[in-house]
Parts: C-alpha cells; structure tokens; sequence
C-alpha cells in the first residue's frame, strides 16, 4: 500500500439518498474523513466573491458545478487533513467531465479504496427533501429545483455510476430502510474491505 496517495472512497446517489447521514456514521465507526462536496461548495457559495456568486447561481438552478472549482476546494481540503487517513467523498462527479476532471487534477495520486453506490426510489426521495427543507434552510430544497437536480441526477449521475464500477471495487446499497439498517448494510460489506488500508 502506497502512504504517499490519498485514500478514498467515493459516495454517490441521488439527491435525498441519505448521504450525509451514512458518511457521518462511517466517521464515527471508522474514524474516516468526510468531505461533502455539497457542503463545501455550499460555504464557498456564501462568500461574496465572483466564484462564491457563481456556485450559488448554480446550486439554486440544480445544475452541476464546474469541476476545476469542486476539485480545487476537495484538494486543498484533503491537503490539510494529510494521507495517512481514508476520505470520503460525497461525489460531485456527476457527470464524464467531472470524472475527467477528477483523474486529471489527482493523477495517479490515490487509491480507490471503494465506491459506495445508494439506490432509492424517487417517490420516497422527494418526500424526504420536501420534510428537509422545512428545517434546513437550504436553498435547493424546494420542489422546482428538487425536480431539475433529479432531471440532472438521471442524465448526467446515473451513468457515471458504471464508470465507478470499472474504476474499482464498488459496493451498491439499497437507501429504501431507515438509517440504521442502511449503515448495517453498508458495514456488512465495508468491513473486509477497510482491513485492507488500516494498519
């Protein structure tokens, strides 16, 4: 095992899925790193620079954010964190570009330690963003952007989960369960993997 590349896991899924809420409880069992995409692209958003007035722009029309920026605050948030730790990865690779982006910005400088893919119905993701954005605040919880981030997810996110598959090893997990069964499934499959990179 190479201690000079960062070690990463990547999470993907549609909007809802329940993402935040597992990466918060791998941290806690496995003593990760996490970096939400969203989130850091979020507190740049509030900024009142031409970059943070940018991403706002296009957090509230459900569009995806150029690469180079996501990438730029991923990496320079990894740096300070070191390599001698896993990352998770909320992903923003959601579509070819991003994933180009993502290889050309990190080299050959990690190891995907594994994917985790999460699967929900659209029905049920709906309902979750409607009850979040009554206490979240968020700006892209409402119906009309709920609607073009999952008119984006099904377009540009969806194929890409293939590409993860051929990148590494992955692990798909049904997000239909609430978050403890979701966390016992993801566990079941994630333990023997991770033996691998904790010394």
């Amino acid at each position: 095992m190479n201690d000079n590349k960062f070690k990463v896991i990547f999470i993907i899924g549609p909007p809802g899925v329940g993402k935040n809420t597992q990466c918060e409880k791998l941290v806690k069992k496995y003593n990760f790193i996490y970096f939400g995409a969203g989130d850091l692209l979020r507190e740049e958003a509030k900024k009142d620079t031409e970059e943070g007035k940018l991403i706002l722009s296009l957090i509230k029309e459900g569009k995806i954010v150029p690469v180079k920026i996501t990438c730029t605050l991923i990496k320079k948030a990894m740096y300070e964190k070191g390599k001698n730790k896993i990352f998770l990865i909320d992903i923003y690779l959601g579509n070819k570009a991003n994933i180009n982006g993502w290889k050309e910005v990190f080299n050959d400088n990690y190891i995907l330690v594994t994917s985790i893919i999460f699967h929900c119905d659209e029905n049920i993701l709906v309902k979750r963003l409607i009850e979040r954005g009554k206490i979240s605040g968020r700006v892209d919880d409402n119906i009309e952007t709920i609607k073009k981030r999952f008119k984006t997810h099904k377009e540009e996110s969806e194929p890409i989960m293939n590409e993860l598959k051929n990148m590494g090893p992955s692990i798909e997990i049904n997000a239909t369960g609430n978050p403890q069964e979701v966390l016992n499934d993801i566990v079941k499959e994630l333990d023997e993997i991770v033996k691998k990179y904790v010394k």
